[in-house]
C-alpha cells in the first residue's frame, strides 16, 4: 500500500515552482491527492497531499525536493497523513458555506472573526485575506455544525463584527458558486 504524505514547501517565489515540485513528484511515481498555493510577501508557499510508492522514503523525497534549487532552497516539511483523521470529503456539502468580511485594516480583525467561529462550533477549512488599500478583505470556506440556524448565525455574526467595523456576508457554497463562476 502506498504511503501517503502532507508536504510543505516554503520558498523564494519564482517562476516555474509549481512545474518543478509536482514534475519532482510525478518522476517520484508520486499521486497527488490535494494541493493549495499562494504567494506572500513575496515567498511561494504550499502544501499538498500525495501518495507514493513503499520504496520513497520521507528523507528522499526531502533531499529532491530541496535539491530543485540549490541558490534558494527549499523549506520542506513532511508528515506520513494519519489515515484516521477525516478528510475534507467527510464535511458533507449541505454543512459548507463561504463567508466573506471586509472591514479597515486593523489589527485583531482575523483574531475577532476566527474567535467568534470557534465559539460556534464552526470549522475555518480555507482562509485568504488581502490588504488593499485601507480596506482588509477575508474570505472563508467554513463548515457549519449539523442543525445550525443560519439565519440566527448571521445576526449574531454581524452583531459581533459590527464592533471591530466589519461587514460579513455569509452564504452557501452552492449559492456562492452558482453567482461567482467565470
Amino acid at each position: 500500500m502506498p504511503n501517503q504524505y502532507v508536504i510543505s514547501i516554503m520558498a523564494r517565489d519564482r517562476v516555474g515552482i509549481i512545474a518543478d515540485v509536482t514534475g519532482t513528484i510525478r518522476n517520484l511515481r508520486g499521486n497527488l491527492a490535494d494541493l493549495s498555493q499562494t504567494v506572500l510577501g513575496g515567498y511561494f508557499t504550499m502544501i499538498l497531499i500525495a501518495s507514493f510508492p513503499d520504496e520513497v522514503t520521507p528523507a528522499t523525497l526531502r533531499e529532491t525536493l530541496v535539491a530543485l534549487d540549490r541558490q534558494a532552497p527549499f523549506e520542506v516539511g513532511i508528515k506520513l497523513r494519519d489515515p484516521h483523521l477525516p478528510g475534507e470529503t467527510e464535511v458533507t456539502p449541505e454543512n459548507r458555506y463561504v463567508l466573506t468580511a471586509v472591514g479597515p485594516d486593523k489589527i485583531g480583525l482575523v483574531a475577532a472573526l476566527s474567535g467568534f467561529l470557534r465559539e460556534k462550533g464552526i470549522n475555518i477549512e480555507d482562509l485568504a485575506t488581502l490588504v488593499e488599500g485601507e480596506k482588509y478583505w477575508m474570505i472563508l470556506q467554513v463548515s457549519l455544525p449539523p442543525q445550525m440556524d443560519v439565519a440566527k448565525l448571521k445576526r449574531s455574526l454581524q452583531l459581533h463584527l459590527e464592533k471591530v467595523g466589519v461587514h460579513a456576508d455569509l452564504m452557501h457554497q452552492g449559492i456562492f458558486r452558482a453567482t461567482n463562476e467565470v
